[in-house]
């Protein structure tokens, strides 16, 4: 199955190491934009901890040119979906509009981003704005589970802390502090502008150098250590939760090598869906769990592939020897046909309804150029996924799933509940 499209992607870099990136999508009459940063919490050192997403949030807390007020106001008026995210390798910065509004979007982002005010009072009001976000996640397990599991996975590495930071490092995020970090990240030659829609590229171009063109560049990379991964059993006990949440995780591959589209299969395979081969277990065959599923979580130089599952803490050890049981059982019977070109065809069916969006085809622009420096067609994808072979499968399976390589983070009511690594024997 191919897309059998041509698309109208073009690409140009500034002087100043500035990459624009767009496609045109002529049937439409919206545009998605963004500008995002090559950076994010795994380049912050312990002392930073957490002042990437924090100088997220700052940006929107007024600039030299507007308040928090008509930040807001111009953003709801132009009726798009102005918003900003910190990942643990990217920022984003984007917006969607009607393509009439694009350069008063393109103006309100590009002064979010190039011109803040780091106002004192507001800074301060933010910090505690991110505060209850940290309590917000304490009180979503199924959140936390995964910032504990990664913690205890990649341990005293940046990769491994969660993107929120802590209460102490916060405290620490004056005005020199934050302002020194943004001059270092927020410059030309670390931001990519990305757009799909109804857009020339001249026009993103244009805005693009009237508003980003003369920021110097600076040449000095940031830098980050690959992490080592750790096999650790952690159990976090919190008596008040009604259900115990568990991650099993092992490495897999990175998002850059060639072998993550079999591990992406390998896990869809495994719980990317109601017909997946956990879900069937644990849910419809045992009852054990309402919530099951897997997925990779792929970084530009590792990864790793996690199992998770919520249920009662009486049941952990029975959900904990399915899981185990369904290991074991792709690691030794091949995959039939059948069930890989089911796999297959509900990936590139995701594939392709992501054509459909023009957001998640500005944001596709923007990792390609990000991750591999050039923009990746769907078809190339979609022969990709189909070039993945059940024998992959079981080979990337009887090698990533051992014994001695699972981590597991529990957390729940745990009273009574005891776990150690001859229950993870697959």
């Amino acid at each position: 199955m191919t897309i059998n499209q041509k698309f109208d992607v073009r690409k140009t870099t500034l002087s100043n190491g500035l990459v624009v990136v767009s496609e045109k999508m002529p049937y439409l009459r919206s545009v998605s934009f963004g500008v995002f940063l090559r950076s994010g919490s795994r380049h912050e050192t312990a002392e930073r901890h957490g002042l990437t997403h924090f100088i997220e949030h700052a940006l929107f807390k007024g600039t030299r040119n507007r308040s928090v007020a008509q930040i807001a106001a111009e953003g709801d008026t132009l009726g798009g979906h102005l918003d900003a995210f910190t990942g643990r390798e990217v920022v984003g910065f984007y917006d969607y509009v009607l393509d009439e509004h694009l350069p008063r979007a393109f103006d309100l982002i590009a002064d979010v981003v190039t011109a803040p005010a780091f106002d004192p009072v507001e800074l301060k009001k933010e910090r505690n704005v991110i505060l209850e976000e940290i309590k917000m996640v304490e009180d979503t397990p199924d959140d936390l589970i995964f910032d504990l599991f990664c913690e205890s996975f990649y341990p005293q590495h940046s990769l491994g802390r969660p993107i929120l930071g802590t209460p102490k490092t916060l405290a620490k995020f004056k005005n020199g502090v934050v302002e020194s970090y943004y001059d270092e990240i927020y410059r030309p030659d670390n931001l990519v502008i990305a757009a799909a829609g109804n857009i020339e590229h001249k026009q993103i171009l244009d805005l693009a150098r009237s508003y980003f063109g003369k920021l110097k560049r600076r040449q000095s990379p940031l830098k980050s250590s690959k992490p080592k991964a750790m096999a650790s059993i952690v159990r976090r006990h919190k008596a008040e939760l009604e259900q115990s949440h568990i991650v099993i995780g092992t490495q897999s591959p990175s998002l850059v090598s060639e072998e993550i589209y079999t591990a992406n299969l390998l896990s869809v395979i495994l719980g990317g869906g109601m017909s997946s081969r956990l879900f069937q277990s644990i849910r419809e065959e045992l009852g054990l769990a309402y919530t099951v599923f897997a997925g990779i979580n792929p970084f530009r130089d590792c990864g790793y592939l996690t199992i998770y599952a919520g249920t009662s803490t009486e049941q952990l050890e029975k959900t904990i020897a399915a899981t185990m049981s369904e290991l074991a059982r792709i690691k030794s019977e091949p995959i039939s046909e059948e069930e890989l070109q089911r796999n297959k065809d509900q990936l590139k069916a995701s594939v392709r309804l992501n054509l459909e969006s023009a957001s998640s085809r500005m944001s596709a622009l923007a990792q390609h150029e990000m991750n591999f420096g050039r923009f990746i067609s769907p078809d190339e994808v979609i022969a990709e996924i189909e070039a993945v072979t059940a024998k992959g499968i079981q080979q990337m399976a009887r090698r990533i799933f051992r014994t001695e390589k699972f981590a597991v983070t529990v957390l729940g009511n745990l009273k009574g509940f005891k776990m150690n690594r001859s229950q993870l024997v697959c």
